[in-house]
């Protein structure tokens, strides 16, 4: 959860509970506390490691006897210290062919891709099954991205750098140049080449399956020239790793960006070390959106509020995680993320020198996608704080199984709303009867105040004793707001990240209940709000009001007011949440108003038990 967020919910917190506690004792001033404490685990890097300028995260890796030897520049010359040898070592590196960028599109039945030959990259990707706020497919790569990739071989003594390689294909595709591949079809290959002047060929190979979001990728390093690989191989030692980068960035996909934007972030898996960083972070620099790290590397990813594109790691044989590394970083000029893993090389068979696989996940943040890897992927899914995490599992998974019997999300919301609080009534009752006892002792409590007004003090005991004898909690009035609260911020959890709620109608204009249920755009912008009318927060603060009315108060003229005031604050509060937790906060108003009359009705002047 975003730190605007994180705020709301703690201005909330700070109105509801507040005004109902503190305003009660005579209401003295008091200063407001706010606990804002962050929960930081040991960095598994430290961030002040030198990066590079640009953000590229294949930059300043520590590779295998990385200081042994780099690329050579196609340029560059003989060293008149080492002769022929400089001369051989361009040759290795050197990389055999040019000319313009091309281009293949594969189809499959649930997304369409574009992969381009320069570097051999992913540069469109859109979904079929999901649909944007104008009805076109979600898009999650940006146009505008970086001219090169960050793939590459890493040897012993040297690299072979593959991001701005110009790769040919091998397989002839349709009479356009593309590959689509039906329903029902079995896997597909698409691979790509490129070749060195040291008898050495780079292949990647991408895999298809029309059943599946995922998809892998191999990187084959080939000896086309025995004789001359020998030689290459001589001098840059044996293949250590393949790296497989993706800078490119992903697209935020919702009406309303500046919701999605805070949720924005790039997440890796070492281990039991669960690394992320948020996009937000880059625009203090390159370096506060980085990390990399070394060990047993499960996945590296990007995601936005509904998507995701994810690098998962094989397992080895055995079943134990390949030790590899990662890497996190972005462009801070582009303003996007990017992530990159090495992996280890694998030797090959006959012609092939070494090989390596990544499986890759493009698609949406759908947890029973991601558990068929059984690889923890759906751990990654931003369902909240480590505490609240576990209640946004459970009311998702209530609001999916309600879905089997219930067609549509907005009622199965109503009807959550409902059930939790009849759930919560006893808390509800007793809490209003403790509200109506500290509106009855009021005579007594301005007595105390009129007779301790010069001693604070003793005012305190005073009215501390008071309550003791009346047995009256002030604090009870607090209960049901505390408990309901991680319900409430679970829901939003589950709204503001579940691909299943997404784009989910309820009736009339509200066609979206993951959105704001903008009726019609104003042609002028409201202070704080915009220029959408959304119509639920209105009628929310309008039941809130009413809500205040029929509800027993303390504090006298100052709580009056804050009564008034309260119902208009939460309006900037919830304006641009998503409509369907609104809603739930409208009907949860609706019933608490309910409830309150009907208990404060039903009970004695004096506060005794219930007549009915």
């Amino acid at each position: 959860m975003d730190r605007r967020m994180f705020a709301a919910f703690g201005l909330i917190f700070l109105i509801l509970i507040g005004s109902q506690t503190l305003m009660q004792k005579l209401y003295p001033k008091t200063e407001p506390t706010a606990a804002d404490s962050t929960a930081v685990d040991q960095p598994l890097v430290d961030e002040s490691t030198p990066m590079a300028a640009s953000g590229d995260p294949a930059a300043e890796f520590n590779t295998p006897d990385s200081s042994s030897g780099n690329s050579a520049a196609p340029d560059e010359q003989p060293d008149a210290t080492t002769g022929n040898e400089a001369v051989s070592r361009q040759s290795a590196v050197r990389l055999i062919g040019a000319g313009a960028e091309t281009t293949v599109q594969v189809s499959t039945p649930l997304y369409r891709m574009s992969i381009s030959s320069v570097g051999g990259r992913i540069i469109r990707w859109e979904t079929f099954e999901h649909k944007s706020h104008n009805g076109d497919p979600v898009q999650l790569v940006p146009q505008e991205i970086p001219p090169a990739g960050t793939d590459a071989v890493l040897f012993q003594h040297g690299e072979i750098e593959l991001g701005g390689a110009h790769f040919e294909f091998a397989e002839p595709a349709d009479s356009a140049g593309d590959i689509e591949i039906r329903a029902g079809e079995g896997p597909r290959s698409l691979t790509l080449f490129v070749r060195t002047a040291g008898g050495m060929e780079i292949r990647k190979v991408f895999t298809f399956n029309s059943e599946s979001y995922g998809f892998d990728v191999d990187y084959v390093l080939v000896a086309t020239d025995p004789l001359r690989a020998n030689e290459s191989l001589e001098i840059l030692g044996e293949t250590q790793e393949f790296r497989f980068g993706w800078n490119q960035g992903v697209l935020p996909t919702e009406r309303v960006q500046k919701m999605e934007l805070p949720s924005l972030r790039a997440i890796a898996l070492v281990g039991e070390e669960f690394i992320k960083k948020k996009r937000n972070n880059l625009k203090k620099g390159v370096e506060k959106a980085s990390a990399q790290s070394r060990g047993s590397v499960q996945y590296a990813g990007l995601q936005t509020r509904y998507f995701t594109v994810l690098g998962i790691v094989p397992l080895n044989e055995d079943g134990t995680p390949k030790e590899g590394a990662v890497r996190l970083g972005g462009d801070q000029d582009l303003l996007e993320q990017s992530f990159s893993l090495d992996l280890p090389a694998q030797r090959g068979i006959g012609e092939e020198l070494a090989t390596t696989r990544l499986q890759m996940f493009i698609g949406p943040l759908d947890s029973k996608l991601l558990e068929a890897y059984d690889r923890k992927l759906e751990d990654g899914m931003d369902l909240g704080w480590k505490w609240i995490r576990p209640l946004s599992v459970v009311v998702l998974i209530c609001l999916e199984w309600m879905h089997k019997f219930i067609p549509n999300y907005g009622f199965i919301i109503i009807i959550f709303s409902v059930l939790t609080k009849l759930a919560f009534y006893p808390l509800t009752r007793t809490s209003t009867q403790s509200m109506k006892k500290m509106q009855e002792l009021q005579p007594k409590m301005k007595a105390l105040q009129e007779k301790y007004k010069d001693d604070k003090e003793k005012l305190n005991q005073a009215t501390m004793q008071l309550y003791r004898d009346e047995k009256v909690n002030p604090l009870s009035g607090c209960l049901p707001i505390m408990l309901q609260s991680p319900v409430f911020i679970a829901l939003y959890q589950a709204l503001s990240h579940t691909i299943s709620l997404r784009g989910q109608p309820f009736v009339l204009w509200m066609n979206d209940l993951s959105q704001p249920d903008a009726l019609t755009t104003l042609p002028f912008a409201l202070p704080m709000l915009g220029a959408d009318l959304n119509v639920l927060p209105i009628l929310m603060s309008v039941a809130m009001y009413f809500q205040t009315k029929l509800t027993p108060s303390t504090g006298g003229g100052q709580m009056a007011m804050m009564n008034t005031m309260m119902p208009l604050f939460m309006v900037f509060i919830f304006y641009n949440m998503p409509s369907g937790l609104v809603l739930y906060w409208l009907v949860n108003t609706i019933m608490q108003a309910y409830q309150s009359w009907r208990i404060h009705q039903t009970a004695t002047p004096s506060g005794g038990t219930q007549t009915a």
